[in-house]
């Protein structure tokens, strides 16, 4: 940095909670979750989750802050402390073996999920939109719908599944053969009322995950019934991965000082046949 004080990862963290803006509380999900705030960055890896995976490939590739949408130990509030009691115990040797890994390979790992989320530009949906090629059909600057080139279920469920280079993780209910125009997009987790309120609206709804019993068989009880609506599952974390490379792109333009990039989780899943 020809003689100028290096760029910590506390700076490039403030610089991100300053422009986000909102409150930051100490218990809430963001914030830091492990290593030293203190350590001189050297590059950024955005991700939808913080495997080991992850976190490999971010060694490998020379960044050391790793900013990541859902939790890294597997609780809902993970943190630098032992785990709470929704998260796995302090001797659990997955956390034991993670933890010292991000140590020995000097990371930093800062979790960035509710305020990512509450932009405005709702880069979650507008990612996984671009991810698809759908982006110049979005219904409604503010809203999650789609009207796409109408084809069949079956092969817009195909497109997903090669855009996404999706393995295992997609599941579909309802008609294969029916006409699609419509979708909805929901990244994430769908609660149930969303669904409910929502279907009618569209031909297709393509959402992270769901509960079952709740959603699917929901899905499953409209076709029976005799609409021409489905519902198309590809996993919590491959739905969020494109909104978490919008996010390098962001923090590409944010923090010039360093290289930023993303790193997918993938589709951990695999196919019995």
């Amino acid at each position: 940095m020809h003689g100028a004080t290096a760029l910590t990862v506390q700076d490039v963290t403030r610089r991100i909670q300053t422009t986000l803006g909102g409150e930051w509380p100490p218990a809430g999900p963001d914030g830091f979750k492990a290593g030293d705030p203190n350590t001189p960055v050297k590059g950024i890896a955005a991700t939808a989750m913080a495997t080991m995976d992850v976190l490999k490939q971010a060694s490998k590739a020379g960044t050391n802050l790793v900013i990541t949408y859902e939790p890294t130990f597997f609780g809902r509030h993970d943190g630098p402390a032992p785990p709470p009691a929704s998260g796995v115990a302090v001797d659990d040797p997955v956390y034991k073996a993670k933890k010292e890994f991000i140590e020995k390979a000097g990371l930093v790992i800062f979790r960035l999920r509710d305020h990512w989320q509450a932009r405005k530009e709702n880069d979650m949906v507008a990612g996984l939109a671009e991810s698809l090629g759908w982006t110049k059909y979005r219904v409604a600057p503010d809203d999650v719908l789609y009207d796409i080139p109408a084809a069949t279920a079956e092969d817009i469920v195909a497109l997903i599944r090669k855009r996404l280079n999706l393995r295992g993780g997609l599941r579909a209910v309802g008609d294969r053969k029916a006409r699609v125009r419509r979708v909805l997009l929901h990244p994430g987790v769908m609660a149930p009322a969303t669904m409910w309120q929502r279907y009618a609206e569209t031909d297709l709804i393509v959402a992270g995950e769901v509960r079952e019993w709740e959603n699917t068989h929901y899905a499953a009880d409209i076709y029976t019934a005799g609409e021409k609506r489905g519902l198309v599952t590809i996993g919590r974390v491959a739905s969020e991965d494109p909104g978490m490379r919008a996010c390098a792109a962001w923090l590409e333009m944010l923090v010039k000082e360093v290289p930023a990039r993303w790193i997918t989780a993938g589709d951990l899943y695999w196919r019995a046949a």
